[in-house]
Formats: structure tokens, C-alpha cells, sequence
């Protein structure tokens, strides 16, 4: 009976060892800005198209320091310091080239605290 317990202890042994490393690889620092960011507005004519964001802190105090979108020309007055529990509106005016998208990620740079991104619709 003895050569049955063996192995089996081995694997359930191997097991535990996996899942004992595993959640340290799983959480390896912060993942993202502690934020919500909501669009108000989003819309526009022709290439152009305004987009009024408001962003809520969530934990440490963060600065908004960018605001970009794949194939966008953006214009944003930022930095943007927002506070914990703290709603602070923050408008861009994108412009693209072949007119704007029916939907894109807009994201959001937080410099060393990371990006946190947004989904827009224009004219929902």
C-alpha cells in the first residue's frame, strides 16, 4: 500500500507548492491608477469631437497628466489634480483623421500611478 501513498503524496506535495508560489506571482505591485472615470459627453461634427470625462479618486491622490486615443490628435488642459473621493471634470477635444470612430478607448495618464482607460461612444 505503501508504494500508492508515495506518489500520491509527491504529486499532492507539487500541488501545494504551485499554489503556494502562485498568488505571489499573481499580485506583482499595483495594476492601475485607484480612479473611476465616466463620460458625460462625447460629441462633435466632422473630424472633431469633445469629450467631457468626469474622474473620481479612489485612493491616493493622483495627477491626470495626459489624455490620448489611438490615431487622435489630442488637446487637453491639463495636469489635473484629483483627491481622494473627489470628482473633477476634465474635458479634451480629439481630432482624427477620418473623422472619429464609433467607438474608442480613451486613455488616461496618471504618470508614475499608471493608466486607467475609458470607452466612448460618440453620440450615446
Amino acid at each position: 500500500m505503501s508504494r500508492f501513498i508515495r506518489p500520491f503524496c509527491a504529486a499532492l506535495a507539487g500541488v501545494c507548492a504551485c499554489l503556494v508560489a502562485w498568488p505571489g506571482a499573481a499580485h506583482d505591485g499595483p495594476h492601475g491608477p485607484d480612479m473611476i472615470a465616466r463620460v458625460e459627453r462625447a460629441a462633435g461634427a466632422g473630424r472633431a469631437l469633445e469629450v467631457d470625462l468626469v474622474v473620481t479618486g479612489l485612493g491616493a491622490p493622483l495627477v491626470l497628466s495626459d489624455v490620448w486615443a489611438p490615431g487622435a490628435d489630442v488637446r487637453f488642459d491639463g495636469p489635473v489634480s484629483i483627491g481622494f473621493a473627489q470628482d473633477v471634470a476634465v474635458s479634451a477635444r480629439l481630432t482624427f483623421a477620418g473623422g472619429p470612430p464609433s467607438i474608442f478607448t480613451l486613455m488616461l495618464d496618471f504618470g508614475v500611478a499608471g493608466q486607467g482607460a475609458v470607452t466612448v461612444i460618440p453620440g450615446f
